[in-house]
């Protein structure tokens, strides 16, 4: 994990993750069999839209045929991708998007005063357990409360870079000392 801002005890901080994996699971409506071979893996199945369920790996609602699952533990990841590989299934499908995706960890407190300097403030998840989708400097991208005080921002990894000084840029400004 690279720090890109440590948080202190009046501001939050962000990270870059490392070591995440994240699959993208897909499926036909009244398709049960992602649902099954997540359980079969001991991942909690996320029943509500925008909800995230478990504790590393987490599932992430994303809509009503994708759910995103993502975590640092990836042998639980590895079993889902090997049941629902392309070609197993006619109605469902597992892609591995690790190397696609960039998480940045946002911790700490006043956590949504930041986000609301760098999203829409109705699209901040307020309470744990919860996900939506959102656009960051106009780039798309998926918030996920782990719980009160961490977010998960997960976007595209060629827009790393930009987020990265675009949440660095709006720290400086929700947090600017004034003298």
């Amino acid at each position: 994990m690279d720090d890109i801002l440590s948080a202190t005890s009046s501001r939050p901080g962000v990270r870059l993750m490392t070591g995440v994996s994240a699959l993208t699971l897909r499926h036909f409506p009244g398709d049960t069999s992602v649902r099954d071979a997540a359980q079969a893996a001991g991942l909690v199945w996320p029943d509500q839209p925008g909800q995230v369920t478990g504790d590393d790996p987490w599932m992430a609602w994303r809509n009503p045929q994708e759910t995103l699952a993502i975590g640092l533990r990836r042998a639980p990841l590895q079993a889902v991708l090997q049941s629902l590989a392309p070609g197993r299934s006619d109605t469902a499908v597992a892609f591995d998007l690790s190397e696609a995706l960039a998480i940045f960890e946002l911790h700490g407190p006043m956590l949504d005063d930041w986000l609301s300097h760098l999203v829409d403030a109705l699209a901040i998840p307020r309470q744990s357990g919860r996900v939506t989708r959102c656009r960051l400097a106009d780039v798309p991208v998926l918030l996920l409360r782990l719980d009160p005080e961490r977010v998960w921002l997960v976007a595209d990894r060629p827009s790393a870079p930009y987020l990265g000084n675009w949440l660095a840029y709006a720290h400086e400004g929700a947090f600017a000392v004034t003298r």
